[in-house]
């Protein structure tokens, strides 16, 4: 058996040895492209000369918005939201008449060299005349200045989120608390940037690209170029992380495709990192309003706003997240009385895309705030408040009162055996006897409930070969996180044979028939789900095959560790698999597009931190309990927490996309700074295996997000225990604690 242990990555190798291919190692004889970018975060575009910039040696063409026509703009992903709740336009290549953001492309320059291409940007003349620009989310509600003129309105969504009687909610509490709570912008930061190869030739499209989702970008370019989608094919090549920004396309990659389309020759383009900043930035929402409590604790209602920030564009990813913060803020508490308005607006910055649990992070930061604000209020145990809300195991199912059916959990079990576990009240003890000797030591505790493995579907496919190797074919688009391993687990159980035997591909539209992609921490549950029941159709049309080579009924076959019997004959799964080709018949295989809904892990997380006297903030340990299903590779879940940890010291203490009040983004990489191995603490895994009972086969519920979703709220709280200081936003910086 290979599931629950954990398995060398079995596609590492080229990794450790440079030998990975990037978009940017494809050899291929193309041009290159660059982006001429506004300076102004908001401007008239009165004329763009090009003239001195063709003249520089290697330019080929530089194209303004008026030479790339399309059929269409970008979009939003309709799969998961309705583009009638929104208002919004559809995004061009290019920035025509105006721009709406520093950083907004004006023109591509495309050329025979990269350093042509530079010198050739600088010599691009673009006559601007600048506008008042809406840097605040604030400021775009009062609509003085509008973004979008066609729009007429800065507030692209607007919708209430209410339950209960919340009147009698508020009417009957012992107190009532105001809170304000916010989550600040972010910069994803995968170490690929972001990069795309585009080729026209005969009719048909080709394009390597740095993205998590091939078949939905073969889709989308199909609707934006009025290409059949049978004449483009995607091709997802090593990818160097992407945190959810790479599912968003945006106008660059759709210049490059339009440059190879008119220009009848290869372009490619890869972001530099000051161009990777301004391409996927995230977060950016704050929740202002008062909750209603019990003198118990007890949690019994919430109103207010939330405000989200989307940038100056929606991106294709955008709208899931003022939709999806209001649905999961009651989290595992039972508050049934509950209000919230969410607006999402534009602001002349650059546009939100999605970044590692998109939505989650922020409903998780607010719920486990108001819980520890309770705790602080009331001058009660933070273990003890939430002990009171949390819905109780013999409720469920339990549906929450935006209509979420959480199908299982217990809540209460684990929060209490995890805390045991994690030696949480011990840690308390010694951080207090440690800050009266001096140190400014804290500990902190949250809780969360995620939603993942979101459908609406995934596809799968195995084959057995004449030699009765494996190839699974997934619709699972991995990127970093090493599934492709936990998938050939599955597979390699579910068939009986060696691991090694397996192969997996994944990630281009001409091999792989069909795929929703990697986001969502989605790929054990859907993706490996999908696989698992191609694997066992397979498994059954082997014993078909055995059936006939033993001259005995299918019912009476038997199968065990590579070999079939029945009446006291065998035949082992290699002849099986020979025979199938032999006997005239098209080999082995199945295809699969499993339906599925999505899944709930949650679990408690514990950090502890010290401060010192410059008000420098080091997350020493960080400990996790998680009940995400079956663990199909310990080592896999483990790295998922502490990649997504390191990201929360990161969301939690240091990092923040800075924007002045002309909107220019005032923050490099030398001083956004993301957690090195330094900055990272000592991790503690455990996970509870309790298999999901119905959404998918494999019984996992994710964990890909768990610990950046939890994570900031856990280590602001440690802040709190540190320093005796109230923090209600991220990051928590060294001139607030001291």
């Amino acid at each position: 058996m290979y599931t629950g242990k954990p398995i060398k990555r079995l596609y590492d190798d080229k990794f450790v040895n440079g030998k990975s291919t990037y978009v940017d190692d494809i050899q291929i004889s193309a041009y290159y492209a660059g982006f001429v970018r506004s300076p102004y975060a908001h401007a008239l575009i009165k004329s763009i000369d090009v003239s001195d910039a063709l003249k520089v040696q290697g330019i080929v063409a530089v194209f303004t918005a008026k030479d790339l026509e399309v059929k269409e703009g970008i979009g939003i992903w309709t799969t998961y939201e309705d583009p009638k709740l929104w208002k919004f336009v559809k995004r061009k290549p290019l920035a025509d008449k105006k721009v709406r953001y520093a950083g907004e492309p004006v023109a591509i320059v495309i050329g025979t060299d990269k350093y042509s291409v530079r010198d050739a940007i600088d010599k691009v003349n673009v006559d601007y005349e600048r506008l008042p620009a809406i840097v605040k989310m604030e400021d775009s509600l009062e609509d003085k200045v509008i973004i979008h003129e066609e729009l007429k309105t800065n507030v692209a969504f607007d919708q209430t989120y209410s339950a209960g009687n919340l009147e009698n909610a508020f009417k009957n509490a012992d107190k009532v608390i105001p809170v304000e709570i916010t989550n600040n912008r972010l910069i994803p930061s995968p170490m690929e940037p972001r990069g795309i190869i585009a080729r026209y030739e005969g009719g048909f499209l080709t394009v390597w690209y740095s993205t998590q989702v091939p078949h939905t970008a073969r889709s989308e370019f199909s609707r934006i170029f009025g290409i059949p989608s049978s004449k483009i094919r995607v091709i997802m090549p090593d990818v160097g992380g992407a945190f959810g920004s790479k599912v968003n396309i945006l106008p660059e990659d759709i210049s490059v495709i339009a440059s190879a389309i008119k220009l009848g020759r290869p372009v490619r383009w890869t972001a530099t990192r000051s161009e990777e900043m301004l391409a996927s930035e995230a977060r950016h929402n704050t929740f202002k309003g008062e909750i209603a409590v019990s003198r118990e604790g007890r949690l019994l209602g919430i109103r207010g706003d939330l405000l989200v920030d989307l940038g100056a564009y929606l991106t294709y990813t955008a709208p899931l997240q003022p939709a999806i913060i209001p649905l999961m803020i009651p989290g595992p508490y039972k508050v049934r009385d509950i209000h919230i308005r969410s607006r999402a607006v534009y602001t002349n910055t650059p546009p939100i895309t999605m970044y590692r649990g998109a939505s989650r992070p922020e409903a998780t930061f607010i719920i486990e705030r108001i819980m520890s604000i309770i705790a602080d209020e009331l001058k009660l145990d933070d273990v003890r408040v939430r002990e009171v809300n949390m819905v109780r195991t013999d409720e469920m199912p339990y549906t929450n009162p935006f209509g979420l059916k959480y199908d299982s959990g217990d809540y209460l079990g684990l929060l209490r055996e995890g805390l045991k576990a994690l030696k949480y009240y011990q840690l308390k003890g010694w951080a207090e006897e440690e800050r009266k000797k001096g140190r400014k030591i804290g500990v902190g505790m949250a809780f969360y409930l995620e939603i993942s493995g979101f459908g609406p579907w995934e596809f799968g496919e195995v084959r057995v070969s004449e030699t009765g190797d494996v190839l699974i074919i997934t619709g699972g688009t991995p990127h970093g996180q090493g599934t492709e391993t936990a998938i050939a687990q599955i597979v390699a159980d579910t068939l009986q044979i060696d691991i090694n035997r397996v192969k997996v591909v994944w990630g281009d539209t001409e091999i792989v028939a069909a795929s929703m992609g990697t986001y969502g921490s989605r790929t054990a549950s859907a993706a490996a789900s999908a696989a698992l029941v191609a694997a066992k159709e397979v498994l059954e049309k082997m014993k078909r095959t055995a059936a006939k080579i033993l001259n005995v009924d299918v019912e009476e076959v038997a199968y065990s560790n590579g070999e079939f019997s029945a009446g006291g004959k065998k035949v082992s799964w290699d002849e099986v698999a020979a025979s199938s080709y032999a006997s005239n018949e098209p080999g082995i295989y199945a295809q699969v597009t499993l339906s599925g809904d999505v899944t709930f892990p949650y679990g408690v997380h514990v950090a502890v931190v010290e401060v010192d006297d410059y008000g420098i903030i080091k997350v020493i340990d960080y400990k996790a309990y998680d009940d995400i299903g079956v663990v199909i590779n310990p080592a896999l879940a483990e790295g998922q927490i502490h990649g997504g940890a390191t990201q929360a010291v990161g969301q939690a203490t240091l990092e923040e996309a800075i924007i002045n009040d002309d909107g220019q983004l005032v923050v490099t990489y030398a001083d956004y700074f993301i957690p090195t191995a330094v900055e990272t603490p000592k991790f503690e895994s455990h996970f509870v295996e309790k298999p999901h009972p119905s959404a998918y086969p494999t019984g996992a519920k994710g964990v890909g997000e768990a610990a950046l979703i939890v994570g900031p709220a856990v280590i602001v709280r440690a802040i709190e225990d540190a320093t005796g200081k109230r923090f209600n936003k991220t990051p928590v910086r060294p001139e607030d604690v001291i």
